[in-house]
């Protein structure tokens, strides 16, 4: 093993139970390099994880609401207005928690799983196959309001670094602004 990828709390999509400082300490003496995923949108951030001692950083929301990347304008267009204080958990995704934008749908379906739901996902023999339905349901949700747009359903993943997406820019720009680098 070369390193870790430490997928903290502010991360989009399934993400961790720790804070990225709290998992920092607890995976450093492991003595690996170690990349921060999670909670990273703006420069100040990126720099703040690099001080903590992380080697580098992994993002996933930032990139969504690049012009390089095909999901629809919609979804990116959720990124640009949200802010950190708009992403929930819920269950009803995977059957584990999944970071999300608290969209009209999101809040309509809810972030619990049913009690007969969480009652498969607790059993042994049950947990998997309940995992592979939400599975296959998530998968199909996402890719239609990814690629269709919002006209279909609210259902956005997303980290809490969405409050450092303000614009849909080229990789080449967001990098050199997470960096420093910016001309501008």
């Amino acid at each position: 093993v070369d390193g870790f990828i430490c997928v903290n709390n502010r991360a989009g999509g399934h993400a961790g139970q720790l804070g990225p400082e709290q998992l920092f300490d607890e995976i450093a003496p492991l003595g690996k390099p170690l990349i921060c995923a999670g909670g990273i949108g703006d420069a100040e951030t990126f720099k703040a994880m690099l001080s903590i001692g992380y080697a580098g950083a992994q993002l996933g929301t930032r990139f969504i609401a690049s012009q390089e990347c095909s999901a629809h304008d919609d979804y990116k267009q959720a990124l640009i207005t949200a802010n950190a204080s708009d992403i929930v958990l819920t269950e009803k995704i995977s059957g584990v928690p999944v970071a999300v934008i608290n969209t009209p749908y999101i809040q309509s379906i809810g972030t619990r799983a049913n009690p007969l739901a969480r009652w498969l996902l607790r059993g042994r023999k049950t947990k998997h196959w309940m995992r592979m339905v939400y599975s296959l349901l998530s998968i199909w949700k996402l890719k239609k309001s990814n690629l269709k747009g919002n006209a279909y359903k609210d259902y956005f993943q997303a980290g809490k670094s969405v409050g450092g997406v303000h614009a849909t820019q080229p990789v080449k720009t967001i990098i050199e602004e997470l960096t420093g680098q910016s001309q501008g």
